[in-house]
């Protein structure tokens, strides 16, 4: 019977628990257990709950809940190192007492700032008025000035707040950063800065388009970045008539097809491949001589340089090509024009690149002069070169290393050069190193080649050329060396200065060497 009742009471248990289950079939979350409230280290409350309070952390934050949260979390352990350091930074912040009362200090004190100016003032008026006072009560048995009466102790206790750093930092900084300025029509302004704690009245003056004026008050009202504008009493706006201000219908209605997407029509992109461009300089000088006592003779000087370029770019081949024209004329006192100048040089140098900024190049350069040059003594003038006398070409095979466009390193190994003299009659070939008899003289050897332009200062643009050439077979006539710099100053964007300076080296000629300089002030065009 025993063993009966036992199992009734089991299924009726059961039961229960299943008929629960139907009534609320979801599962109840737990509850999370509340942090643990802040502990003392006394075990009695002393009487004065005062010095308890002094001991407790975080005072500083009314919130209990928060702070319970910090001493939860200040033994709070996680995995992540960096959750932890990040959370030890908050901590340190949270509880940093000193900042917050720090902060609270100063907010207070910028509040007040401007009563301590009004304080200030009323004691420099005390002082004033009571120095006066007694100054002209016993003025007749006073020698000093009444500024030397005044009373000390105020004067000292006003001198220092007013001249102390720290008071003139707080107010510089109780001081709004941003400086509003109003305007009217007549772009009359008022301008003012917005003050925290101080009520200040600006006058303005507003006008309409034909020029009437309204008087106006600008109140900046504490505590700040508040403004307020008043009209004066007497002054009686017109009535406008409201039918004027009815904004009317679209005279031009927009259709349903104006809002409708429409196709976009993608063109076709063509990269350019050949580019060109010309630069045309002409420079001038001139001197003028009128009954000078230390003598001289006038002068004019004209120089002409022309340079046309045009290049090829395609995947990893170039093709570089320029044109140089170089002309210059002299009048000296009574002599005729004269040429000073002159040189023609082409050059061509195609490139595939190699690796990086290294191409392997293949280069021709010739150079020649196209008028006669005469070399002039006193009595007579004596021709020394013409069109293609001389002329020199050359072709080389190399590595060019060019990281810009504005620099190129030439290097040749194998470079032949050939000099030609078309006219053996009135010109002597041996000056330019080929066998009488001859027109032409070849020679093999190695060329190096150097073209780079910078800007300095933005105010100069330098172009450097150095050309050398060493032979392999003629030892007496071994090396030339060829080196140009030209330094333009840029004085507006057409005129500029120039010095040109040209040093050559060619033991064909002379084994000194040979030197060239010009200075002129001329105009700049690029096409």
């Amino acid at each position: 019977m025993t063993r009966i009742i036992l199992v009734v009471c089991a299924l009726l248990l059961s039961n229960g628990f299943a008929f629960g289950q139907l009534l609320c079939p979801e599962e109840i979350p737990p509850i999370p257990l509340l942090p643990q409230p802040l502990v003392s280290n006394h075990s009695i409350f002393p009487k004065n709950l005062s010095s308890l309070k002094r001991k407790l952390k975080n005072t500083e934050i009314e919130n209990p809940a928060i702070r319970y949260a910090i001493q939860y979390l200040e033994n709070k352990k996680y995995a992540d190192q960096e959750l932890n350091q990040a959370l030890n930074t908050l901590i340190q912040y949270a509880e940093n007492d000193s900042l917050k009362r720090m902060v609270n200090y100063l907010r207070d004190y910028i509040k007040t700032t401007g009563e301590k100016e009004e304080a200030l003032n009323k004691i420099q008026t005390k002082l004033l008025f009571d120095s006066v006072a007694l100054y002209t009560k016993h003025a007749h048995l006073l020698t000093t000035d009444y500024q030397t009466y005044m009373n000390s102790d105020l004067s000292a206790l006003a001198n220092y707040v007013r001249t102390d750093s720290n008071y003139r930092w707080l107010k510089d900084i109780s001081r709004d950063s941003v400086l509003l300025e109003v305007l009217n029509v007549a772009d009359s302004s008022v301008q003012f800065w917005i003050n925290n704690g101080r009520a200040e009245f600006h006058r303005f003056w507003a006008l309409n388009k034909t020029g009437d004026s309204i008087g106006t008050w600008i109140e900046v009202a504490p505590p700040g970045n508040n403004i307020r504008v008043y009209v004066d009493d007497n002054v009686y706006p017109a009535k406008i008539d409201a039918q004027q201000n009815n904004p009317r219908s679209l005279a031009n209605q927009l259709g349903d097809k104006y809002f409708d997407i429409q196709q976009i029509k993608a063109g076709n992109l063509y990269r350019r491949h050949w580019t060109y461009y010309s630069e045309v300089e002409l420079a001038m000088g001139q001197g003028y001589l009128a009954n000078w006592s230390s003598g001289g003779e006038n002068s004019l000087s004209v120089l002409s340089n022309i340079r046309f370029f045009i290049n090829y770019n395609k995947n990893k081949t170039s093709w570089e090509n320029f044109m140089h024209y170089r002309l210059g004329f002299l009048k000296s006192g009574d002599q005729g024009l004269r040429k000073n100048e002159e040189k023609l040089e082409l050059n061509s140098k195609l490139g595939h690149q190699a690796f990086k900024n290294w191409y392997y190049t293949t280069q021709l350069n010739i150079q020649t002069m196209i008028f006669n040059s005469y070399e002039y003594s006193e009595n007579e003038k004596k021709i020394v070169g013409n069109f293609m006398t001389p002329a020199y070409f050359t072709l080389s095979l190399g590595l060019d290393y060019k990281p810009n466009e504005n620099f190129s390193l030439y290097l040749s190994p194998i470079a032949g050069k050939w000099t030609f003299v078309r006219d053996t009659v009135g010109i002597d070939p041996t000056r330019y190193g080929v066998e009488v008899g001859k027109r032409s003289k070849g020679d093999a050897g190695a060329r190096l080649e150097l073209r780079n332009k910078f800007s300095l200062f933005k105010i100069m643009d330098v172009r450097n050329e150095l050309i050398m050439f060493s032979s392999y077979y003629n030892s007496q006539q071994t090396f030339t060396a060829n080196w140009q710099v030209q330094i333009d100053f840029k004085i507006n964007y057409f005129m500029r200065a120039s010095i040109y300076t040209n040093v050559v080296y060619d033991e064909n000629y002379s084994k000194k060497m040979q030197f060239k300089e010009n200075l002129n002030l001329g105009v700049n065009f690029r096409f």
